[in-house]
């Protein structure tokens, strides 16, 4: 059997996100989601697969705010308690989401996840993300 993991996922209401999150919790891992709306979480999760939220409430962790909020203390905090984290984040494929508030979101966001990361090195090694590599 396997050691239950504690997994951060950011991007968690996204189309990857959601399913990331259900595929982790069937795995019966621990996951700490960021979101900016706990209900939308909670009902994308069980469109997928219905009950999810009430079935593994005890192994879903969610804090509602917007990851740019943060302060860097607040996102070293939340990767030290984690042994992975995800990142789902992601635009809409429009021109709105794509260049609209907050454009810089995804870059922004995984270089301040990143650097807390990083600050961790020692407990925390695991870092994956959905998103392709680029420089900043």
């Amino acid at each position: 059997m396997a050691a239950i993991t504690t997994t951060l996922v950011v991007g968690a209401t996204g189309a990857t996100g959601k399913h990331v999150v259900l595929q982790l919790l069937q795995r019966k891992q621990h996951v700490k989601a960021v979101v900016r709306s706990k209900q939308r979480l909670l009902d994308s999760l069980d469109e997928v697969a219905p009950n999810t939220s009430t079935e593994f409430s005890s192994s879903l962790e969610i804090q509602e705010a917007s990851l740019l909020d943060l302060s860097d203390d607040d996102l070293m905090e939340l990767t030290s308690q984690c042994d992975a984290t995800v990142s789902c984040l992601g635009h809409n494929i429009s021109i709105q989401g794509m260049f609209g508030h907050p454009r810089r979101l995804v870059t922004d966001a995984t270089k301040r996840l990143y650097n807390a990361i990083e600050a961790n090195q020692s407990k925390h090694t695991n870092w994956h993300s959905s998103s392709t590599k680029s420089k900043w």
